[in-house]
């Protein structure tokens, strides 16, 4: 038996360095250079306790701006993915005017953008983005209380009795970030 297996064991390791020494020799491929970078956008909206929707009468109501469309994103600045540039936020308020369009685009003053050498490429990509963001227009609704239908003594509804289309802002966060040699631009909480 002790036989059998060693000279099973040596037909198998022939048969392994004879599989070995038929096949061609590896060859060794020279590194190329790394692929260029890529990048994808995203962004958060930034709360404003100062807003002053938030303080309107029980007679008016706010309707918030709706995007009509999927919103184009920031393209990651070309420079910057060149120059493997660290993470940058770039924080922008957009005021979209009575018609949904983003009528400017101007400087947060909830939080700051980051400088650097690349600080101006990155606030073109986003303005360049958010120009062409289209909303179905803010609106203040006045409305008066609707009938008591359940008897409980409160109005189940409410009446609107007229509405006007105003202008909205809106402050918004980006985060451009190079992760694994691409540029990826983020929401950030």
């Amino acid at each position: 038996m002790r036989k059998t297996v060693g000279g099973f064991t040596c037909l198998i390791t022939a048969l392994l360095l004879a599989g070995c020494t038929s096949r061609k020799p590896l060859q060794v491929i020279p590194p190329s250079a790394p692929p260029p970078a890529a990048g994808k956008t995203s962004y958060s909206y930034i709360f404003d306790p100062a807003n002053p929707a938030l303080g309107l009468p029980a007679d008016v109501q706010f309707v918030r701006p709706m995007a009509t469309e999927t919103a184009a994103l920031p393209t990651y600045p070309e420079s910057a993915l060149a120059a493997r540039d660290k993470a940058h936020r770039e924080v922008v308020r957009i005021v979209i005017d009575d018609h949904g369009s983003v009528g400017q685009v101007l400087d947060s003053p909830m939080e700051p953008s980051d400088g650097g050498p690349f600080a101006a490429d990155y606030r073109r990509a986003v303005d360049a983005a958010v120009r062409t963001w289209r909303f179905q227009p803010g609106e203040l609704r006045h409305v008066k209380d609707g009938n008591d239908l359940d008897g409980d003594g409160k109005p189940d509804y409410k009446v609107m009795t007229s509405a006007e289309r105003v202008a909205v802002y809106y402050d918004i966060r980006f985060m451009f970030e190079i992760v694994n040699g691409k540029g990826e631009v983020r929401t950030t909480p």
